[in-house]
Formats: C-alpha cells, sequence, structure tokens
C-alpha cells in the first residue's frame, strides 16, 4: 500500500498545494539552432542555389505562413511552401525554388536574397499594421511603447520588468491559479 499523499487532519491549503499544477509546468522546448540553410539543387554555396530550405529556429505556423504568402506574391518566386515537422519542434522549414521573370528577363535570383527581401517585406507589412492600430486605439501605442522599452533594457543588459519574458503572461513561480492572476492583471 503506497503511503497517503496528504495526513487525515490535512487543511484545505495543504491539500490545493498537493494538486495545484503550475501555469509554467509545461514549457515548449528551445530550437537546437536559429537559422540554418539546406542547399537542395547540388550546388557548393547555399549563397548561390536558387533552390533551398531555410530551417527557422524557434518559430511556428504564424512566420511560416505569413513569409510564404509574401514569396508566393514575387513573380520571381516560382515554388514557395513550408512544414513545421513536428507540433513539439518549435522549428519551422521554409523551402524556395526561384524563377526566372520573365516580364523583364531578368536571371534566376539566389533565394537567400529572395528571402531577405520577402521578409523586409513582412517586418514593413507588420510595422505597417501596429502603425494603423496605434492610431486607432491610442491606448494601444503607450502600451508597446512600454513593451520597446522593456526589450530595450534587456538587450542591453539590465535587468528590465519584460512583461512577455518566457513567451507568456505568465511569470515564473507564480503561486496562484490562472484565474486568481488574470484578476488581479484586470484581465
Amino acid at each position: 500500500c503506497p503511503p497517503p499523499l496528504f495526513s487525515a487532519g490535512a487543511s484545505l491549503t495543504e491539500l490545493t498545494a498537493t494538486f495545484t499544477m503550475s501555469v509554467n509546468e509545461v514549457r515548449k522546448p528551445t530550437a537546437p539552432i536559429d537559422f540554418e540553410v539546406r542547399n537542395t539543387n547540388g550546388t557548393t554555396g547555399p549563397l548561390s542555389s536558387t533552390s533551398a530550405t531555410f530551417v527557422l529556429g524557434n518559430e511556428d505556423h504564424t512566420l511560416g505562413n505569413a513569409l510564404r504568402h509574401v514569396l508566393l506574391e514575387r513573380p520571381d518566386v516560382g515554388f514557395a511552401g513550408y512544414a513545421v515537422p513536428h507540433p513539439s519542434e518549435p522549428v519551422v522549414q521554409i523551402r524556395l525554388q526561384t524563377s526566372a521573370n520573365k516580364k523583364s528577363g531578368a536571371p534566376k535570383p539566389t533565394a537567400i536574397s529572395v528571402l531577405k527581401f520577402a521578409s523586409g517585406t513582412l517586418a514593413d507589412v507588420c510595422d505597417l499594421l501596429i502603425e494603423r492600430v496605434e492610431e486607432a486605439i491610442p491606448e494601444v501605442a503607450d502600451e508597446y511603447a512600454a513593451l520597446r522599452e522593456a526589450q530595450e533594457g534587456e538587450d542591453a543588459g539590465e535587468d528590465g520588468d519584460d512583461p512577455m519574458a518566457d513567451g507568456g503572461r505568465y511569470d515564473e513561480g507564480y503561486d496562484e491559479t490562472a484565474a486568481e492572476y488574470d484578476e488581479a492583471e484586470g484581465l
């Protein structure tokens, strides 16, 4: 017979402490790589390749699908697709093949140059979206400025109080339930 988890006269607090899971107990693992280029057409250098698979660590469908969409809008992209190999792996693979631009007659650009351009386009779209939301809802501008200041403080090596630390709104070691936390934060 296994030993009891608690004594017969245990208080409600002791029982709750025994069976309450912390919100942070399950964490997504970090990817072993940040960025990798997998050359797929047999050429020796991935920077001269017109076909490649780019592996982005610590990303998911959000970035993969957005980048795929921007890539497919370009006339010099023959194929663009993405995959998340497994839900428990925080990695997205972007497959890209370039083609000659039939309108201008320009030769095939390299896959890495097209990915760089598409990434810049996507960043510009995100900046425009933030600008429009800030114009429509002024309170968002203040919150976004506070997040940027916290991030800049963290990047400079300061101990900034980043509300999005560890990718979520719950702080590590938080002992209250999620509902109590949401209530305290006014969520």
